[in-house]
């Protein structure tokens, strides 16, 4: 696992902000974003290409933690939440669902559809729960995510997808790294959801 995160929890206008999505006509804080590749290439169908089997994106108010390699208390879970974190979007996108992405990574200017079967949510007003012991990476505390707790929208029946307008890898300087999104989610509800994100983010290796 690889990652740096430069996050800032700030929206990109912090007048008017945009980053976020919106839920029957709430909006939902999200500044900050990670973009993870699957680099384990095992997929029992398409896996052994030499390329990713999937790409995830994450949006949320708070920061996110991949717990894979640490298993921090010897949790399993795959990843640990600052306890301020309430709002949080993960979009899986999947290979199989996605023939383009067999011999290149996401790119600008293309829509990709988002799995509806495998772990995509959208969660609102969630909870983070503290660890015993408590847990903290430079003073943030960490915990993990209360299934009790908030509003959990899942995919309906029509697929949820991406749209990515921008987006630049800086392998010289991750740091420098920025994204454009646009992401639509009907859940299942029927209620469709609408977000979007421009800024620097995260990239997790994993």
């Amino acid at each position: 696992m690889f990652n740096c995160d430069n996050n800032d929890d700030a929206q990109t206008d912090p007048v008017t902000p945009t980053d976020g999505f919106t839920h029957n006509n709430v909006f939902y804080n999200t500044p900050n974003a990670y973009f993870e590749i699957d680099e384990d290439d095992d997929d029992p169908n398409i896996g052994g290409d030499g390329y990713p089997d999937n790409y995830s994106f994450f949006f949320s108010n708070g920061r996110m933690f991949d717990n894979d390699p640490a298993n921090v208390n010897g949790l399993n879970d795959d990843f640990l939440f600052s306890l301020n974190t309430t709002n949080w979007v993960f979009l899986n996108v999947e290979v199989v669902g996605n023939p383009s992405l067999s011999n290149a990574g996401p790119s600008a200017g293309n829509t990709y559809v988002v799995s509806s079967i495998n772990d995509s949510v959208i969660i609102e007003n969630g909870q983070i729960n503290g660890l015993n012991p408590a847990y903290f990476i430079n003073g943030v505390e960490y915990g993990t995510g209360d299934e009790n707790v908030g509003v959990f929208n899942t995919p309906g029946t029509q697929g949820p997808s991406i749209t990515i307008n921008t987006i630049d890898l800086d392998a010289n300087n991750p740091s420098a790294s920025t994204i454009d999104v646009d992401y639509t989610f009907m859940n299942q509800n029927g209620e469709v959801i609408t977000g979007h994100y421009e800024g620097t983010f995260e990239v997790i290796l994993d």
